[in-house]
C-alpha cells in the first residue's frame, strides 16, 4: 500500500467513532458494520479529495496572480517628479552627432526635398522634427503635443506621401 493511502487511512482512524467501528468490525466481522465503515470512509475520502483539489487550485492561482502582479509592476513602473502636471519624456539623445540642431530644416540638404518641406504646415514640420531628429515614438509625440497617437501616425504618413509625391513629380 502506498504511503499516501496509509496516511489517509491513519487520518480516518484518528476519529474515535471511526476507530471504534473498525475495532468492532475486526471482532465481529459483521456486514452491517462494514457498510457503516464504507459509507463513513467514502464521505471522508470525498472530502479529502475536494480539500486537496482546493489546496492545489489556491496554490497555482496564487502563483499565477503573483506572476501577473510582477509583470504589471515591471511594465508600469512608477516614476515621480517634482512637477506632477507635466508628463515625463525620455528623449533619445545622441551626443555623438556633430549637428545638435533640433529642427529638421537644418538637416535637409536636397533642394527638391527642402522645397517640398517648405509647403508643410507648422504642425507637420514639428512632427517630422520630433520623429526624425529627436527620435521620439508616435506615443511620445502624442503625449508631448496633446493629441492622439493615431493623429500623429496619420499626419506622419500623409506628410511622407506628400513629400514623396512632390519629389517624384517635379
Amino acid at each position: 500500500m502506498g504511503s499516501e493511502k496509509k496516511k489517509i487511512i491513519q487520518e480516518f482512524l484518528k476519529c474515535p467513532y471511526n476507530k471504534t467501528l473498525f475495532e468492532e468490525f475486526q471482532t465481529t466481522n459483521s456486514e452491517e458494520t462494514k457498510q457503516k465503515i464504507d459509507v463513513k470512509f467514502k464521505k471522508y475520502y470525498q472530502n479529502y479529495r475536494i480539500l486537496s483539489y482546493l489546496i492545489k487550485v489556491l496554490h497555482y492561482e496564487s502563483k499565477h496572480f503573483d506572476h501577473k502582479l510582477r509583470t504589471y509592476k515591471h511594465r508600469y513602473q512608477l516614476i515621480l517628479t517634482n512637477d506632477l502636471e507635466t508628463p515625463i519624456f525620455f528623449e533619445k539623445s545622441y551626443s555623438d552627432s556633430i549637428d545638435s540642431s533640433k529642427d529638421i530644416e537644418d538637416h535637409i540638404s536636397n533642394e527638391k526635398l527642402f522645397t517640398c518641406f517648405k509647403t508643410l504646415t507648422t504642425r507637420q514640420k514639428e512632427i517630422l522634427s520630433l520623429v526624425y531628429v529627436r527620435q521620439m515614438t508616435d506615443k511620445e509625440i502624442a503625449q508631448y503635443l496633446g493629441i492622439t497617437q493615431q493623429a500623429v501616425s496619420k499626419t506622419r504618413k500623409n506628410v511622407i506621401k506628400k513629400i514623396r509625391k512632390g519629389i517624384t513629380h517635379d
